[in-house]
C-alpha cells in the first residue's frame, strides 16, 4: 500500500483515481475502503478551506492506494472549476455522502461500547465546549473584557480540548440553496401533514422555507425544525438510503422539494449547487471523524491496558462544568444579561436530564 496522504498534512490538491483501491483510516482500529475507476477524493479538506477562506486546511484522515491503483492530482483550482459541472458534481457529492454514510455507521458502532458513566463524561465535555463557544461569540458581539477573560481562562483546559470532538454538527443547518431560483419545485403544506416516514426509501431533499416541523424516532418525538433555510434528507437525495425518522408539519408550511430528476436542471441554473452540498458533507464527515477519534480515547481513559477499570474521568469534566456555571452565576448575579440567564437555565436542564439518562 502506498501512503497518498496523512491526517494533519496541508491539503494542496484533489485526487483522481483512475483505476484501483483507497484504504481510509481515521485512526489504526477505524477504517473503510473504496474501489473502482475515475473516482475524485481528497477533496474534503481544499473544500472546506474555500468555504472558510483559509489559505490551509490540514487533512483530517490518512488515505493509503494499492500498489498498481492509477492516480493524479487535481489541483485546487481545477477542483472548483469541476464541481460546478453536473456530471462530476453530482460524483464528487455523492461519494462523500457515501463516506459520511460509512463514519456514521462506525460512529454508532463505536458509541454503543460507552458505558453509562461514559456517556455521561462526552456530553458533559460538549456542553462545557458548546457553552464557552456561546461566551467567545457574545464577546465578539458585545466586547467585555471580563467574557474575554472567562473565554480564555476555560478554553485553556484539558475538558474543552477533549470536548472539540464531541461538539454538535450545524452542517445540516449551514447548505445554502437559492429557493427562490426554485419556485417550481416549491409547495405549500398544510398542518398535519407528513413529509416523510421513518424506513421509507425516500429519494428527496426537502428544504423548509417557512413553519414548523416535528421529527419523530417511532413515537418519540426527538426535533423541532423552525430554521427558515434547513435542509432534510440530502443523503437520501444521493445514496436512496432509508428515511432516519418521520417529519410531520405542526403549522402550515412552505417546503422546496428537490428530487434526482430535478437535479440537472437546478445544477445548470445554480452553479455552486454542488459546491455548497459538497461542504455540507465534508463538514459532517470531518464531524464523524472527530467523534470517532473522540470515543476511542473516551474508551481507552476508562480502561488500563490490562482491561481492568480506571476511576472515570465523569466526574472531573462534571467539576469542570460546574466550575463553568459557578463563574457565569457570579456575572449573571452582577450584570443581569438576559442571554445569559436563558444560557444557564438551559445548562441546569441538560445536566438533569444527563444525570438522569446515564447515572
Amino acid at each position: 500500500m502506498n501512503k497518498i496522504y496523512e491526517a494533519m498534512d496541508i491539503a494542496d490538491c484533489a485526487y483522481l483515481m483512475h483505476t484501483g483501491k483507497l484504504s481510509f483510516e481515521i485512526s489504526p482500529e477505524d477504517k473503510y475502503t473504496l474501489a473502482g475507476k475515475e473516482i475524485i477524493f481528497g477533496a474534503e479538506e481544499p473544500l472546506l478551506a474555500h468555504k472558510s477562506d483559509m489559505d490551509e486546511y490540514f487533512r483530517f484522515q490518512t488515505v493509503y492506494a494499492e500498489d498498481r491503483s492509477s492516480i493524479a492530482k487535481i489541483p485546487i483550482e481545477n477542483l472548483y472549476k469541476l464541481i460546478s459541472t453536473y456530471n462530476i458534481g453530482f460524483s464528487i457529492t455523492k461519494n462523500i455522502a457515501k463516506f459520511v454514510e460509512l463514519t456514521n455507521q462506525m460512529y454508532l458502532k463505536k458509541e454503543k461500547k460507552l458505558s453509562g458513566t461514559e456517556m455521561a463524561s462526552k456530553e458533559y465535555a460538549r456542553m462545557y465546549v458548546e457553552t464557552v463557544d456561546i461566551l467567545r461569540k457574545n464577546y465578539n458581539k458585545l466586547k467585555i473584557d471580563w467574557l474575554k477573560q472567562v473565554v480564555d481562562r476555560f478554553s485553556n483546559s484539558l475538558v474543552f480540548t477533549k470536548g472539540q470532538a464531541f461538539k454538535r454538527s450545524t452542517a445540516k443547518s449551514d447548505l445554502k440553496v437559492e429557493t427562490d431560483r426554485l419556485g417550481e419545485y416549491t409547495f405549500d403544506l398544510k398542518s398535519g401533514s407528513i413529509l416523510c416516514e421513518e424506513d421509507d426509501i425516500g429519494n428527496e431533499m426537502f428544504v423548509l422555507n417557512r413553519g414548523n416541523l416535528e421529527v419523530y424516532i417511532g413515537s418519540k418525538k426527538v426535533a423541532d425544525i423552525n430554521r427558515t433555510g434547513t435542509v432534510i434528507g440530502e443523503m437520501a437525495l444521493l445514496l436512496g438510503e432509508k428515511r432516519s425518522a418521520t417529519i410531520k408539519t405542526v403549522t402550515d408550511c412552505n417546503v422546496t422539494i428537490i428530487k434526482p430528476e430535478n437535479l440537472e436542471n437546478i445544477a445548470s441554473d445554480m452553479n455552486d449547487f454542488f459546491l455548497n452540498m459538497a461542504v455540507n458533507m465534508c463538514e459532517r464527515l470531518e464531524t464523524n471523524c472527530n467523534l470517532i477519534r473522540g470515543t476511542n480515547n473516551l474508551l481507552v481513559e476508562e480502561g488500563s491496558q490490562s482491561g481492568a477499570p480506571k476511576p472515570p474521568n465523569e466526574r472531573q469534566n462534571y467539576k469542570e462544568l460546574l466550575s463553568l456555571i459557578r463563574e457565569l452565576e457570579r456575572y449573571h448575579l452582577k450584570y443581569k444579561f438576559d442571554w445569559m440567564g436563558d444560557l444557564l437555565k438551559g445548562l441546569k436542564k441538560d445536566i438533569g436530564n444527563i444525570r438522569g439518562k446515564y447515572t
